[in-house]
């Protein structure tokens, strides 16, 4: 478990990532993808990790169509 005070790293992050989508069967289920993907943001926007490790961590992902997640975080621009 990583400690509040403790910056996750990408390295792990990216084998928590991998867990998952061994745990899967080698694909992330939708749902599944869309959390990581705003688990993701969410350390980016806190500054907890950098642009770079959140686009290298993005890119494990499935491509993901229409993502709220995006939305959430850049807004919708209405």
């Amino acid at each position: 478990m990583i400690s509040v005070s403790e910056r996750p790293s990408f390295d792990g992050l990216q084998e928590r990532i991998q867990d998952d989508i061994d745990h899967y069967g080698g694909t992330l289920p939708g749902r599944v993808a869309i959390a990581w993907s705003g688990y993701i943001a969410a350390l980016l926007e806190w500054g907890l990790i950098s642009v770079g490790d959140h686009e290298r961590l993005t890119w494990i992902l499935p491509s993901i169509d229409d993502n709220p997640v995006y939305y959430i975080f850049v807004g919708r621009g209405d």
